[in-house]
């Protein structure tokens, strides 16, 4: 057979949406990305569940899994290995193509993706045709995994010639981890290509991307990492550290002129290595003493902002939280903490949040607001402001009940009981968490009981609603408050209500909490000689 005359054609598979008709679409109607998250619904996705149950996109769970648990091997790599092998071996058929393609709808792209790559190197299946069915599956695909393994199959045996389908196609989030693979294995300016996809997503794509530029040596790229590269719409922790350490956090800050994006990004950076968590901190950032130390030097004049105070106070707590067990010696952190305390302690933070919490309708109100509750600044009644425009926001109950004195936590209370819906018998209890729009009265009203534990006999009123309530969250708080309080605050009638709810209660778990509620409370009575009125 002469291999000129192999081709799989560009005919479509079917009738259904592909994938990159999709991208195109975005393309056309966005530009090149990030494209908003809301239109980005894929033409595989499965029908929206109600709105009280969480959603989380399989692009999510592919980056925990690949970040935190592990890749779990799929079976069905055989199979695919072998419909692949009979298509490059001989004469292509719609069928095969079809077949293969349905078959790859239904493995987990993550799951074989490397061990079918190795199984078609070992095979030693023909390259360019391996390829061709890449492009095919790429440009045809409407499931995500045949896409998925269309571009595996790409990076494996494609060239540079695919890189604009590679960008068009990893624009999705739901690709990018596929897309950035292939391009550092098919372009001769490997950094510079991830690098162009990597500003074109903002969530999990770009975690992935910029991972893949580890220890890249452009300054334009080492730049970016620094002012922008490491911010995502996940956790800015996860790459915090690669971008401190790969774009020479330290070394710019030494600069005669470090500019406000690269002390902002420097801020942030830090701010997220204080934090910890999912990956690299503080304690593996060899730099980390001095980068502290000419932060602070570098915010003595200049600007304030609500992102360098958020900075601060992050780097703040940090310090305060680090022990003798930590990698530095005492006197250092001693000496950095008190810089950070003066810097905090100075007027012109306060007078800051206070300018953005002055018009409720501020669009930093909400920012400013978390940052007054870490200063313990008095602004109920800014809060109480913002309340009144937008009754629902659970943010602004949460903060206004923990900054409240008694005084304002009583007036709080009645406005609660003023602004947000009653029970209504014929919508619950329920045993769902209470996600989505639908359920933002419920959880206002979490947030504002939730935060009745300081103030014992306080918001009875709102306890009943709240024990009545269809979310579980919200019922679980009410009970929790009830238990938290010195028994001589909670009256007779409420343990009435803790029977009534727990006589309907739909969740296990909650009603077997209302049951030892109720029990401790009749002991606690019997004990007092009181058992007839348990």
């Amino acid at each position: 057979m002469n291999p000129d005359t192999w081709k799989l054609g560009d005919d479509p598979l079917d009738d259904r949406p592909t994938f990159l008709a999709h991208a195109l679409t975005m393309s056309l109607r966005y530009g090149p990305g990030p494209w908003p998250e809301d239109a980005c619904e894929l033409p595989d996705d499965p029908p929206r569940r109600t709105s009280g149950e969480p959603f989380i996109p399989s692009v999510v769970m592919d980056g925990i899994r690949s970040h935190h648990f592990g890749v779990e091997r799929d079976d069905g790599v055989a199979e695919v290995t072998d419909l692949i092998g009979g298509l490059v071996t001989g004469d292509p058929a719609r069928d095969d193509l079809l077949r293969l393609h349905d078959r790859l709808a239904t493995v987990s792209a993550l799951g074989i993706a490397d061990d079918l790559v190795d199984r078609i190197r070992r095979r030693l299946l023909p390259k360019d045709r391996v390829g061709e069915v890449g492009r095919y599956l790429a440009g045809h695909g409407s499931h995500r995994n045949a896409v998925k393994i269309g571009i595996v199959l790409l990076g494996a045996c494609g060239d540079e010639r695919d890189r604009e389908l590679l960008l068009l196609l990893g624009t999705l989030e739901e690709l990018t981890l596929y897309a950035v693979i292939a391009l550092r294995h098919t372009q001769p300016d490997r950094h510079r290509a991830v690098y162009e996809l990597a500003r074109r997503v903002r969530g999990w794509g770009r975690i992935h991307a910029v991972e893949r530029l580890k220890d890249c040596d452009d300054p334009q790229i080492k730049a970016w990492l620094l002012r922008d590269g490491f911010r995502n719409g996940i956790m800015n922790e996860y790459l915090a550290h690669l971008a401190a350490t790969t774009g020479g956090l330290y070394s710019a800050l030494l600069e005669p002129d470090v500019d406000d994006a690269l002390l902002d990004g420097a801020g942030d950076i830090l701010a997220a290595l204080a934090l910890g968590g999912p990956a690299e901190d503080m304690g593996d950032y060899a730099d980390a003493v001095p980068a502290m130390d000419r932060l602070a030097d570098l915010l003595i004049d200049r600007r304030d902002t609500l992102g360098r105070l958020h900075a601060v106070l992050r780097i703040q707590a940090f310090l305060r939280g680090t022990g003798d067990d930590s990698p530095w010696p005492p006197g250092v952190i001693a000496r950095l903490r008190r810089r950070y305390e003066e810097i905090t302690a100075q007027p012109r933070w306060n007078s800051l949040v206070l300018r953005h919490l002055a018009d409720p309708h501020h669009v930093d109100f909400d920012h400013a607001m978390r940052l007054a509750h870490r200063l313990r600044l008095p602004v109920v009644p800014q809060i109480i402001a913002r309340l009144k425009i937008d009754p629902l926001d659970e943010f602004a109950w949460y903060h206004a009940i923990r900054l409240a004195t008694a005084e304002e936590a009583e007036q709080l209370g009645h406005l609660a009981e003023r602004l947000l819906p009653p029970a209504d018998p014929a919508n619950g209890p329920d045993d769902r968490p209470g996600f989505g729009d639908e359920y933002r009265p419920d959880r206002a009203l979490e947030s504002v009981v939730s935060g009745l534990g300081a103030f014992p006999g306080l918001g009875l009123p709102l306890i009943d609603v709240a024990l009545r309530n269809r979310a579980v969250q919200t019922r679980r708080a009410a009970l929790e408050v009830l238990s938290t309080w010195p028994a001589s605050a909670v009256p007779d009638e409420a343990g009435h209500w803790i029977r009534r709810a727990a006589s309907v209660e739909p969740h296990e778990g909650t009603r077997t909490e209302m049951i030892d509620f109720l029990r401790r409370r009749r002991t606690r009575m019997c004990d007092a000689g009181l058992c007839d009125q348990a």
